[in-house]
């Protein structure tokens, strides 16, 4: 499975960089927006995946949840990493005033925690399915993710307002 996810990852750079410089270099607009818009069927393919192999009688592994994980919070990011990146190539490759670069958000830590919190709802979904396909005999490793879910909630939470206050501080200085 792991194999499975490092090739989807590369998919997901593949497609997600080739369709930026396709847009800003060859000025295609049309096939940089297929490309784009692929990248989620990247996370698609390694869910099925995942679920063909449990369905097939693979005990969970440490890979299965990884999937899960990966998917679940790519669902989330992903299509703000792609527009982050959208507008590093339109500052590099365009004349653009920075006042019409394509938008990114601006987001509080509270507003990233919730993002987290709904990337580890979705991951925690994509276990619970697992859990059902592959049995609760055979889930010991869907169970440790859906634990990892949990804690990076907690994490984040934590993590997150002490950045805030430590960029605070140094701006402040």
């Amino acid at each position: 499975m792991l194999p499975y996810i490092v090739a989807g990852e590369v998919a997901f750079w593949i497609l997600l960089l080739g369709g930026l410089s396709i847009r800003y270099l060859l000025r295609w607009r049309a096939v940089s927006t297929t490309l784009l818009i692929l990248t989620p069927v990247v996370d698609l393919a390694i869910v099925a995946l995942t679920y063909v192999d449990l369905s097939r009688g693979a005990p969970s592994s440490f890979s299965h949840g990884l999937a899960a994980f990966y998917v679940g919070f790519s669902i989330v990011f992903g299509s703000e990493t792609t527009r982050r990146f959208d507008r590093r190539f339109a500052r590099k490759y365009t004349e653009l005033p920075e006042a019409e670069l394509p938008s990114v958000p601006q987001r509080s830590s509270m507003q990233y925690w919730h993002r987290c919190l709904t990337a580890s709802a979705i991951t925690i979904a994509l276990l619970m399915i697992g859990i059902a396909v592959a049995g609760p005999a055979d889930s010991l490793w869907l169970i440790y993710w859906i634990i990892t879910g949990a804690f990076i909630v907690v994490a984040w939470g934590a993590i997150g307002p002490l950045r805030d206050r430590l960029r605070s501080e140094r701006a402040g200085q």
